[in-house]
């Protein structure tokens, strides 16, 4: 069921496509908090070609077709899909707007997407999966602790989340020198030109007046003795095996993705540890600059283990072109995030509402441009690389 566009607020309504959505949010919301979304690691180069890889192809298309309905219909970790389009795992929702991860499942709900819930959320697992009554998807952070990661396997089976996706491509922190800059970190050691910025916000701060950011989902522990931000920042760095992959794969026991993949080795490490399916990301380039775009990494990942494992891609999606240029090279759905944080701290659950609602929009009407009735017929003949 696509939101009713009437009730959309006026301000949305003027934004035509996520760029514009973007420069909202980037109004909304003060310095340290707009660049902690929007940054990434180093000098960002990746998290540049994560978007401009999609330049990179035209997509050809083909007119009498005869395509009048079209079918998006697919099927990835035990969950349908409406439309190939997940949203994907984000933490701290309720930084950007008090109506936070409850808001944004809503939303998905309200799109006919899947919503996947980040360990670092600052909502607990079972409030959100209780916001809604559509499938969700939990992410687990990997964690020094096994008693840590199993509770969260234990709660979030118990609370009804249908699939996994484990997170691998953050085993050290990752310079994120806009955070660095800003002084943004929890607790947040802000200068005076952050503090200013803040100031010049005033609908923000006063959303946020009597807030405090945390990991609802880790709260239990870290009511422990000596148990501080810093002690769970230490457990959430670890330096994972693919044995321990194949643990948790055992443990959780149903649809089990893998994120963070950009090589066909790591993609073969996965499927052979148990993964039934592979998330192709860099997890928005934040964490390590100079790997390849998700983009440009989706094909050697689809060759090597898209006949075993479901291949989903993440990163960089800004357009509906995007989706049906990654499902031509071989990605069954997609994901992402940025845009719907965009949307957030815009106008909250309003504001996710019209990310998602233009993402289809143009995913939808761009489908008929290329003569593609259902996403069999989304093939990579339809895409040409405009270097050749």
């Amino acid at each position: 069921m696509k939101p009713n566009n009437s009730k959309i607020p006026r301000k949305l309504r003027r934004c035509l496509n996520i760029s514009e959505l973007r420069a909202q949010a980037k109004n909304a919301l003060p310095t340290p908090i707009f660049d902690h979304i929007e940054g990434g690691s180093d000098d960002e180069v990746t998290l540049a070609d994560n978007v401009s890889a999609f330049s990179k192809y035209y997509l050809t298309p083909r007119y009498c077709s005869g395509v009048d309905e079209i079918d998006t219909s697919t099927a990835v970790m035990g969950t349908k899909l409406d439309w190939p389009l997940i949203m994907a795992p984000w933490g701290g929702q309720a930084l950007i707007n008090r109506t936070g991860e409850c808001g944004a499942a809503r939303a998905a709900q309200n799109n006919d997407m899947v919503f996947c819930l980040s360990s670092f959320s600052s909502t607990p697992l079972e409030d959100v999966a209780a916001a809604t009554d559509s499938d969700k998807i939990f992410q687990l952070q990997p964690a020094r602790s096994k008693e840590l990661m199993s509770d969260l396997i234990v709660r979030a089976k118990k609370a009804g989340y249908t699939a996994l996706i484990l997170t691998i491509d953050n085993p050290a922190h990752g310079n994120r020198e806009r955070d660095i800059r800003s002084g943004f970190g929890i607790p947040p050691a802000f200068g005076l030109r952050s503090w200013l910025s803040v100031m010049l916000h005033p609908l923000w701060a006063f959303s946020m007046l009597g807030f405090s950011l945390r990991f609802a989902n880790y709260d239990e522990h870290m009511r422990q003795p000596e148990r501080d931000i810093e002690w769970l920042g230490g457990q959430l760095v670890n330096k994972l095996s693919w044995e321990d992959v194949s643990s948790l794969v055992q443990e959780w026991g149903g649809p089990f993705a893998v994120k963070g993949i950009v090589s066909k080795h790591d993609a073969r490490k996965a499927v052979d540890a148990g993964a039934t399916a592979v998330i192709v990301s860099n997890q928005g380039a934040r964490h390590f600059d100079y790997a390849p775009s998700t983009l440009s990494a989706l094909k050697e990942v689809v060759d090597e283990v898209g006949d075993e494992a479901e291949v989903i891609f993440d990163g960089g999606i800004r357009r509906g072109t995007d989706i049906i240029k990654a499902l031509a090279l071989g990605a069954k759905a997609c994901m992402t995030a940025r845009p719907f944080a965009y949307g957030m701290a815009a106008a909250g659950e309003a504001g996710v509402n019209r990310a998602a609602d233009l993402l289809r929009s143009e995913f939808e009407k761009n489908m008929v441009f290329v003569g593609a009735s259902s996403l069999d017929d989304v093939t990579e003949d339809l895409i040409r690389d405009r270097n050749v």
